[in-house]
């Protein structure tokens, strides 16, 4: 891609599906890659995500919570309604935040500011939060000024070693237990 193309994440994860089959000798139909794509825009949630959903139902006066991602707003939109998971607790949600107007993606510092100015928090970067499993997002997060909570499921601790700076707020073993921090904190 040449600097400056921008594709969307869609687009990005259909090639990379194609990378995938291709890669592995395989063919499929058109049919079929249609198909996985649906089931991608329909995964199922980690089992404490339920958990986490009550914890902000719970807490809405003192939480506001928000999608930050760098899919499409139709991805994420169509994941939130198709998740037997999430769709119950759709409301719970202030917005969506997609950074695809942005044509660019996370890490890039633009996405940070445009999630602090969605959130309504100009200015008041420290006041917002990202709560990530990938450490791109939560680097990423620390640079632009946000606080950030490192989603450990496997247990290994912070093992990113880009700079020292940029770790995580804090570590939790699951987004019910970085809620329960962040409500703390």
């Amino acid at each position: 891609m040449p600097q400056g193309q921008y594709k969307s994440f869609s687009e990005i994860t259909r090639n990379a599906l194609a990378h995938a089959v291709a890669e592995h000798g395989l063919t499929l139909a058109v049919s079929d890659a249609e198909r996985l794509m649906t089931a991608y825009d329909a995964l199922h949630v980690f089992p404490e995500i339920s958990a986490a959903m009550r914890l902000l139902q719970e807490n809405q006066e003192a939480v506001s919570a928000y999608i930050f991602s760098n899919g499409t707003d139709q991805m994420v939109g169509s994941s939130i309604r198709t998740s037997p998971e999430l769709s119950p607790h759709a409301d719970i949600f202030q917005s969506l935040i997609t950074v695809d107007g942005l044509k660019c993606f996370k890490p890039d510092p633009r996405t940070y500011a445009h999630l602090v100015e969605q959130s309504g928090k100009r200015g008041q970067p420290g006041n917002v939060w990202v709560v990530s499993a990938n450490p791109f997002d939560i680097t990423g997060a620390k640079a632009a000024g946000l606080k950030s909570a490192f989603i450990d499921r496997q247990g290994r601790g912070w093992i990113d070693r880009l700079d020292e700076l940029y770790m995580p707020s804090l570590i939790a073993s699951g987004v019910d237990q970085a809620i329960k921090y962040i409500l703390d904190f």
